[in-house]
């Protein structure tokens, strides 16, 4: 059976998220998996639909695929207040103990960055391709679960 993954992609920033999620894509579809998407609005969202998505998958929800990994992008830019490092400790924190806990496959493609410059610079496939090293990581923890026969 062909492996799938999810990508909970936060579009906050849309032109950086284009980037990220064209290098995850890439990557995602030249190793052969099936990728399906969910969009949200900001990093701050991405544990709680990543967790929603969970709660479907352990429920056997009609028309939801199961998933053998996931991938999160998104990105967020340092202000001029503390709301971004709150922002990031949150998303973080969450998607460690999702992946902890449930012993996920998960390839963490969230930038957390401290001007657009930067975040174009990780953003883009053709430069630091972090979308595309998301990917990859989900891929290889997939591997590893399959290893371990988690």
């Amino acid at each position: 059976m062909r492996a799938r993954v999810l990508i909970v992609e936060a579009r906050f920033y849309d032109h950086i998220a284009d980037g990220l999620l064209a290098g995850a894509t890439a990557a995602l579809e030249a190793a052969g998996v099936a990728v399906d998407r969910i969009v949200v609005p900001g990093i701050y969202e991405i544990p709680a639909a990543l967790e929603m998505v969970l709660e479907a998958q352990r429920r056997g929800v009609p028309g939801r695929p199961a998933y053998d990994g996931f991938v999160t992008l998104g990105c967020a830019i340092r202000g001029e207040s503390d709301h971004y490092d709150y922002i990031c400790t949150q998303c973080m924190r969450g998607l460690n103990d999702l992946a902890v806990a449930n012993h996920l496959a998960l390839g963490n493609g969230v930038l957390t960055v401290h001007d657009e410059a930067q975040a174009l610079a990780r953003s883009e496939p053709a430069r630091k391709n972090i979308g595309g090293l998301a990917a990859r990581a989900c891929l290889r923890m997939m591997d590893l679960k399959r290893e371990l026969k988690l």
